[in-house]
Order: C-alpha cells, then structure tokens, then sequence
C-alpha cells in the first residue's frame, strides 16, 4: 500500500511544478488587468504549492491509525535521524496548515469583491498583503502545536511497533513520526487519557482546520455562488465557484479530519486514513488545472484552436474569477 503512496507522491510533485508553473505563466502574462489583484493571491497560492511539494517529497509522510493512535510517519531520507526527522514531520504539518490557510485568503478575498463590495477598501492597495497574516499565523501555530503536542514517546513507539513492522517493514524504535494518543491502557486495564496530545489534537484538526479554514471555504465558496446564480454569471465562473469549494474538501478537509477522529472510536478505516498521504500530495497539481480550464482567458490562452461559447452577463461582476 504505501508503494502505492510514494508513487503517487511522486507524480503529484512532478505533475504538480508543471501545472503550477504553467498557471503562473498565464498569470504573469495573460492575466494582466481582467483579474485584478486577485491574480498576486492566485500566484502566491501557485508558488507555494511549489514549496509545498518539495517538503512533501523530503518527507513522503504516511499516514497510519492504529486503534487509538494517529500518526504521520517520516518515510523520507531523513526519517532515521533523531530530531532533524521529527523536525520535518512538523515542517510538513505547518506547510499543510499554510497551503489550506493560502486558499483560504482567494475565497475571503473573492467574497468581499463579490458579495461584500462596501467592504472593498478593506482590500485595496498595501492592506491586500493583511490577508497573508492569517495563513502565516496558522502556520506557526500548526508547527508548534505538532512540535510541543505530538512528540515521540516510549508508550508511542510501543503502541505502533507491530503496525509499522507489518505495513511499512519499519522499526518504531529508530524511525521517526509525529503521533496522537489519546488514551494509554495500564496493565490493569484502566484507562489514562493524553491531555496533551488530545489538546494537540483538537487544535489542528478542531479548531484551524474543520472550524476555521473549511467554515471559511465552505462559507464563503457557497455564498459567491449563490450571488453569481443571482445575477446570471457565466457558467464557467460558476463551475470555478463550486469545484474550488468541492476540491479541497474532498482531498483536504475531509481525509485529514478523519485522521484525527476515527481513532477516538477506535473505526478500522486504515485504507481511507491511509490515502490522506496520496490526496495531499495530488491536490496541489490539480487546483491549477480547474483554474486553466474553466476561465476563459487562460482555456483560450492555452488551447488556442479549441474556442467555447459561453454566453454571459459578466458585466455585473468583478473579472476575478
């Protein structure tokens, strides 16, 4: 299974710095002013997703669950050197938590453009770059909840020592991996609940990813739509609205958050806990690809024989999607 991972790993990194490269192209050269400002949000998101990539590729993180147990393991080249190996494992958490948080910025932003116009000044000019404090605060927090919370200990180790010998062939005493666990057994059986790691826990997943960065997404990706359906906007920018609030969801959001809540009921869902190191690594090159494809200007800049009519009333909205 985890060849299956590391396969897709590596087809995400390579797929991914060719359609983000391609998007940036187009909106260094074709963008210009249709887009506005909303292009320097769409470029930082691109550039990043290179970055992200490459810390992906570093760590190849894998995801495992065992009972009450969650954990992302370093299966990189550094996944046997104490510290530096745990290190990145954190490293890769907090480029997550900035990749997600980056996306969060173009719906807030494309939120205020169409639905809140009064609102606007808020985003002119130099203030645009206060949208980018937000995504680099969850970032840092990511890190040093991953960091301070999850940290490797001898009840870890012996807690995934069978789980990692059988799926991964590795030794738990020597590799490296950032893990929740939320309860301990003693030998009589009562149970002693990880306050620490249960509030690590629930600071990544409760409360920067399911209730900050997917409300912010879900929240602001559905009232856009509906305002567009209001006023008849082209079909294509309606396709964007809705497939940039799906996709994420489906490859972010969605195998994440399970990762951090199916072991508190202890649910075998090892095969869909496992994918969540395949969907982050893919996510990144396709978010691109429904940008290129469903706004005109870069379909038309890309496939310059292939031309489709869309009839529109785009006049009653700002060109920023």
């Amino acid at each position: 299974m985890y060849l299956l991972v590391h396969t897709i790993q590596y087809f995400g990194f390579f797929f991914s710095q060719f359609t983000n490269l391609v998007l940036l192209y187009l909106l260094w050269a074709k963008a210009g002013k249709q887009i506005g400002p909303f292009r320097y949000l769409m470029m930082s998101f691109s550039l990043y997703s290179v970055v992200y990539n490459y810390v992906d590729i570093v760590t190849h993180p894998l995801v495992l669950m065992e009972k009450q147990v969650c954990v992302v393991v370093n299966h990189g080249p550094f996944r046997y050197t104490p510290g530096f190996g745990y290190v990145l494992i954190c490293i890769f958490g907090a480029s997550f938590g900035l990749c997600i948080s980056i996306l969060c910025t173009q719906y807030m932003f494309r939120y205020i453009v169409i639905c809140q116009q009064k609102h606007l000044h808020l985003i002119e000019g130099k203030r645009l770059a206060l949208l980018f404090l937000y995504p680099f605060a969850i970032s840092i927090t990511w890190f040093s909840v991953c960091y301070f919370g999850l940290k490797i200990t001898p009840e870890k180790r012996k807690a995934l020592k069978i789980t990692l010998q059988e799926n991964y062939d590795e030794d738990s005493d020597v590799i490296m991996f950032a893990a929740a666990q939320y309860w301990i057994l003693d030998d009589n059986g009562e149970t002693t609940w990880c306050l620490r790691d249960c509030l690590a826990a629930l600071g990544m997943v409760g409360l920067m990813v399911e209730r900050i960065c997917c409300f912010v997404v879900s929240f602001c990706g559905i009232k856009t739509f509906r305002k567009m359906m209001e006023v008849q906007a082209s079909m294509s920018r309606q396709t964007v609205a809705l497939n940039k609030t799906l996709l994420p969801s489906i490859l972010m959001y969605g195998p994440v958050g399970l990762l951090f809540f199916a072991p508190l009921f202890e649910w075998n869902l090892q095969l869909l806990v496992s994918s969540a190191g395949a969907t982050t690594a893919i996510y990144p090159a396709f978010e691109p690809l429904i940008v290129i494809f469903c706004i005109s200007l870069f379909r038309r800049a890309t496939f310059p024989c292939k031309q489709t009519n869309i009839i529109t009333s785009s006049a009653a909205l700002p060109s920023i999607i």
